[in-house]
């Protein structure tokens, strides 16, 4: 079931390149569109007077429960239909509805509007992920998915960016206009940009294509993506199934990371304009650091020693782990803080690149875009939505119970469910030795 890597991989072009510099940037506009709600956290909870289970629902379930399962449904797509044409749809409709964001004037519109973003934003990265798998050799897809989760680290730092430094002057509500009309004038180049040939850079060459039609939905490839295959994949490969637990894990802290503004604003009393300023900016810096590392890296590992880039992950992850969690406990400000809270950002941006390429190395030609929405699946309804939730409940809670720092130890909470994430990868690692030692 694993497609193994090719002796003489194609060259690759310069447009090859192209396409990759233009997905990362439509990535970046993507991360920028979904955490604009946690960088103005502090403003718009106020606005709307919500309270931390409203705010961990519009940032958790809300939106990553459909952003979630409609991933699944476009890896499907992805690999059965043009997938810049499903890219420019998804685009469309996310931007119009990040518009829609600013307009908002309660929990159940904004609510709404969360939720239909979500359906928009899935279609990116299975699609993407799909394309750059016809693009570069078996060899390079970690350092083209790094590149390509380049978007993660700039996107969410310019979030906070756009709040700290455009907020002030332009109001929440018209930053959330101006990047709407942004993602709709992006879809001009999608709908130009040709479909790469499927299969191109595997062995044996090119897989049937879809048939080409105007119309956008077209049956093209045998099932591969039908729910049966995805169920026998995962029981004949452990390591695509333990890789995708340690992603779910990983994904917990993420999740709530989304109470990031509100935590350092209210218990660690920063000034909110400011502290998103240099959030944003850590966040642009190390977690662009992060990403490189992470694609570059784990590729050089993977060459060397055994286990593949997932052993590459949880050896990193041991590393880092006592900063990412000492620094809540450091005094604000400190150099120590700083450090873990870089730390963090770090991590979470080199798993991308390493995990995603790795997951389409050990997924079937015609079922890559599936196995894509997959893992976002797990990654962000189980992970990202189950932290973003039960760190708003839990926080709610302590609060009710008299606690000076809710906020804090919610955050801690999910930071210790991310150490799960080692066993996982240890042992998606060791059957990635037994199954096919090459990666």
């Amino acid at each position: 079931m694993i497609s193994k890597p090719g002796a003489t991989p194609q060259k690759v072009s310069a447009r090859s390149h192209a396409i990759l510099g233009f997905l990362m940037l439509l990535n970046v506009l993507n991360i920028i569109d979904r955490n604009l709600l946690g960088s103005f956290g502090p403003q718009i909870a106020e606005d709307l007077n919500l309270s931390d289970s409203q705010f961990g629902l519009l940032t958790g379930l809300i939106f990553v429960f459909f952003y979630a399962i409609a991933g699944l449904y476009m890896g499907v797509l992805a690999d059965k239909v043009h997938r810049p044409r499903l890219i420019a749809l998804g685009l469309t409709l996310w931007s119009i509805l990040t518009a829609y964001s600013g307009l908002a004037k309660n929990f159940t519109q904004i609510a709404i509007a969360r939720l239909f973003i979500g359906v928009g934003e899935s279609s990116l990265s299975p699609a993407s992920l799909s394309l750059l798998s016809d693009l570069y050799p078996q060899k390079r897809r970690g350092m083209a998915a790094g590149i390509y989760y380049l978007g993660i680290p700039l996107g969410a730092g310019a979030s906070f960016l756009v709040a700290g430094l455009l907020g002030p002057s332009l109001g929440w509500r018209n930053c959330f206009l101006l990047l709407g009309a942004l993602g709709v004038v992006l879809t001009i180049p999608l709908l130009l940009l040709k479909e790469p040939h499927r299969g191109a850079m595997d062995v044996g060459g090119k897989i049937d294509q879809p048939t080409p039609t105007a119309d956008l939905f077209v049956e093209g490839a045998d099932g591969g993506g039908k729910i049966r295959d995805v169920v026998a994949l995962l029981r004949t490969n452990p390591a695509l199934l333990f890789t995708i637990l340690g992603a779910i894990f990983l994904h917990i802290p993420v999740g709530a990371g989304q109470f990031a503004l509100l935590w350092l604003v209210r218990e660690r009393g920063f000034d909110s304009a400011e502290i998103a300023t240099v959030y944003g900016m850590l966040f642009l810096v190390f977690g662009t650091i992060g990403t490189l590392f992470g694609g570059v890296a784990s590729d050089w590992y993977q060459a060397r020693f055994s286990g593949g880039r997932i052993r590459f992950l949880a050896i990193l992850m041991l590393l880092i782990t006592p900063f990412t969690i000492g620094y809540r406990f450091g005094e604000s400000g400190s150099v120590i803080f700083y450090m873990g809270m870089a730390a963090g950002f770090m991590f979470m941006s080199a798993f991308y690149g390493p995990a995603f390429s790795s997951a389409q190395d050990l997924s079937p030609i015609k079922m890559r875009g599936t196995i894509a929405g997959l893992l976002l699946l797990a990654c962000n309804l189980v992970g990202l939505g189950l932290g973003a939730v039960l760190t708003g409940v839990v926080s709610d809670f302590l609060q009710g119970s008299g606690s000076d720092q809710p906020l804090t130890w919610a955050l801690i909470f999910a930071d210790m469910c991310s150490l799960l994430t080692v066993p996982m990868f240890f042992w998606a690692s060791r059957y990635i030795d037994r199954v096919n030692p090459d990666l």
